[in-house]
């Protein structure tokens, strides 16, 4: 009797396996796409690239030989006069230089066309605000978003957005590559990265470190003035300034505050960031102006003091009335002290 009965359980086990099992196949034949609807998506969406070294295969398998390896963000599109029939796992691709090969899907990312810019964007900006990533890695993203800049594909709006992105990319760069104290002779992909983007950078020989030129984006903006990311590209120039280390000097202290936040706000009146700045300026103001006896005007006053107290004027004639009524007092204060 007890051989029956474990028997009998025996065989209910395998049939309940056995039914789970028919459940799945079944489940995966009915939700496996149709070669179909593989093609259509194939040839309607861009591909993005998310990954580092992404192997490019002859044939649609893991066996075949790797042609190459794939950059971060590289522009691949789909190979339309392959004979392979449409698979799940793979998709041709064929790279911008004319090479031709197989990659598996699932280290894809599929968008609209219209979608692509935005989807680098945002891989992009994971991988440079995430500390998995070393500086290596981030200099090829810099590169991408820089090459992917200059290509013409992307006009109007998407460019600024794009150039302020590589910008905000080689700041980020340039802060790990200081983080580790690397110097330009370390390696050859350190030297020629630098040398590739130094029309961009400013070297502090106290230092030994490389800095983004604010510049950069100041030039952006005059460029392309009152676009839509226009605003973000000031907020990055801000962000990129060096730090001033001006004490009581007078003239420094008024020429950090010109060439940055108020020049900020000159530009971009409406900006997103005027009520943090108007702050930081009047902070700064009230320091300079609380004692006018101590504000360092002595004659003969330097020309380069009286310049900066009158494109300060000249400024904030362009500045909204509340900001314009709250920093006046103090440039009047500065005007009886230094422009008598």
């Amino acid at each position: 009797m007890k051989l029956f009965y474990s028997t009998l359980v025996l065989w209910i086990s395998i049939l309940i396996f056995s039914s789970e099992l028919l459940t799945q196949n079944l489940k995966q034949v009915r939700t496996a796409p149709k070669p179909s609807d593989i093609l259509k998506n194939d040839r309607t969406k861009a591909i993005v690239i998310p990954e580092f070294g992404l192997k490019l295969h002859l044939f649609a398998d893991r066996n075949s030989d790797v042609l190459r390896k794939l950059n971060f963000g590289e522009r691949v599109r789909f190979d339309e006069n392959s004979l392979e029939a449409p698979n799940p796992d793979w998709i041709p691709v064929i790279l911008q230089d004319g090479l031709s090969g197989f990659v598996l899907r699932k280290y894809l990312i599929f968008v609209p066309k219209n979608k692509f810019l935005q989807t680098l964007v945002f891989e992009s900006e994971k991988k440079l605000n995430s500390k998995s990533f070393d500086y290596k890695q981030k200099m090829d993203i810099t590169d991408v978003l820089f090459s992917s800049s200059a290509t013409g594909e992307f006009t109007g709006d998407d460019f600024i957005y794009l150039r302020a992105k590589a910008g905000f990319a080689l700041k980020k760069t340039l802060e790990q590559i200081n983080e580790l104290s690397l110097k330009p002779d370390d390696n050859e992909e350190l030297l020629g990265f630098l040398k590739r983007h130094q029309t961009k950078l400013l070297f502090d020989y106290g230092s030994g470190k490389y800095y983004m030129d604010s510049n950069y984006f100041w030039k952006l903006i005059e460029s392309y003035p009152k676009t839509k990311y226009s605003d973000y590209a000031g907020y990055l120039a801000i962000e990129s300034l060096p730090i001033f280390e001006c004490k009581s000097d007078l003239k420094c202290r008024l020429e950090e505050l010109r060439k940055g936040k108020m020049r900020y706000i000159y530009l971009f009146p409406t900006g997103n960031y005027v009520k943090i700045y108007l702050k930081d300026i009047l902070n700064a103001l009230s320091s300079i102006t609380k004692d006018q006896d101590s504000i360092a005007c002595y004659p003969p006053v330097p020309d380069s003091i009286r310049s900066e107290i009158n494109i300060m004027f000249r400024y904030i004639g362009e500045y909204g009335s509340n900001e314009r009524k709250a920093i006046l007092p103090h440039l009047n204060i500065l005007k009886s002290e230094c422009l008598k």
